[in-house]
């Protein structure tokens, strides 16, 4: 079944997946298509294992920083898998924009069938989610149909002016701009982030917000606008984004 995106409008940006699979896995991959919804890898996908007689410091360069202390304070037990896993599986692929998101079944079949390889855990950079096998099988593998949340993530700053900064990460996986909004208060975070979100399902679903568009939705003011901004080396979202600004 085809995974189609209902508002797809073309660009010239390109989607880009990175995941890793942290686990003891076999030399051999032999993937069946009717069991992980597999029918193919997409077009520049590379896949490498990193062990300790390949890279160690590669792999081992994932299990550092904020995101990794934080899987350690909050599971241990994964944490601890992921530590004891003598390698890691790489997965990345950049291709042009896609007018269905078949790509992404494949590649997330794909992931699970390196689960069910003894792997321990899943590591989405683009997202800041380390994913419990369970969780990744039952709100990834298992949906019938994509889930654009389960691919992004709305994050939130405190600015030096004590209002709030909403931004997302994880769009670039469908070739899209991720969302910028600050200034934020407490009387508008709400519907801040219905916006947010409906701005994610729609750009998941293929559609493309345009330079200028202005906002027009209950609970925000209608001054507000959208500007095209950033690169993909902004390394707050390692892509481009889209700032909302209030006037």
């Amino acid at each position: 079944m085809s995974w189609e995106r209902t508002y797809f409008t073309p660009t010239e940006e390109n989607v880009f997946s990175f995941f890793v699979i942290f686990g003891d896995f076999g030399n051999e991959v032999n993937i069946s298509g009717s069991k992980y919804n597999f029918d193919g890898l997409p077009e520049n996908t590379d896949i490498v294992k990193y062990h300790d007689g390949a890279s160690p410091e590669y792999r081992d360069g994932f299990k550092s920083g904020y995101l990794w202390n934080e899987l350690c304070e909050e599971d241990s037990d994964l944490a601890n898998a992921v530590n004891s896993a003598p390698s890691c599986m790489v997965i990345r692929t950049e291709i042009p924009d896609q007018k269905s998101l078949d790509y992404l079944r494949n590649l997330v079949g794909l992931v699970t069938y390196f689960l069910d390889d003894g792997g321990v855990c899943v590591y989405e950079p683009q997202r800041f989610k380390w994913w419990h096998p369970k969780e990744w099988r039952t709100n990834v593998f298992l949906a019938a149909e994509p889930k654009p949340f389960q691919h992004t993530q709305i994050l939130v700053s405190e600015q030096e002016n004590g209002q709030l900064w909403y931004h997302t990460r994880g769009l670039r996986l469908f070739a899209r701009s991720d969302i910028s909004v600050h200034d934020v208060t407490g009387a508008t975070a709400s519907s801040v982030i219905k916006m947010i979100n409906r701005f994610i399902v729609y750009q998941v679903l293929g559609g493309v917000i345009e330079n200028g568009k202005r906002i027009n939705m209950a609970g925000l003011p209608s001054s507000m606008w959208c500007e095209h901004r950033g690169d993909l080396d902004d390394d707050d979202f390692n892509n481009k984004h889209v700032e909302v600004h209030w006037e």
